[in-house]
């Protein structure tokens, strides 16, 4: 069975994940690195334990690392943006 991902926690992800790629493509690098964190901490509190939780933190860090670069940060971003699941 795939891991679910309940639809609040999805609709949350992707929320801080888009606005995060919208300021780190527009060099706000502290708001995107401040949204990359809380979507860390969500995929930490409210995704199970397992490659899809561990995906979603490994990427959130790695994007925070990217900056300031916004444009590799923002593909970073773009990555997990694909992986979440459709509605």
């Amino acid at each position: 069975m795939r891991n679910e991902m309940p639809a609040d926690v999805r609709s949350s992800l992707g929320q801080l994940l888009s606005e995060a790629r919208n300021f780190a493509t527009a060099g706000e690098n502290d708001t995107a690195e401040a949204l990359l964190e809380s979507a860390h901490t969500v995929a930490t509190n409210k995704l199970p334990e397992g490659t899809q939780r561990d995906r979603f933190r490994h990427g959130c860090l790695s994007a925070s690392e990217a900056l300031p670069d916004g444009t590799l940060a923002a593909a970073y971003i773009a990555a997990m943006e694909r992986r979440l699941p459709e509605c």
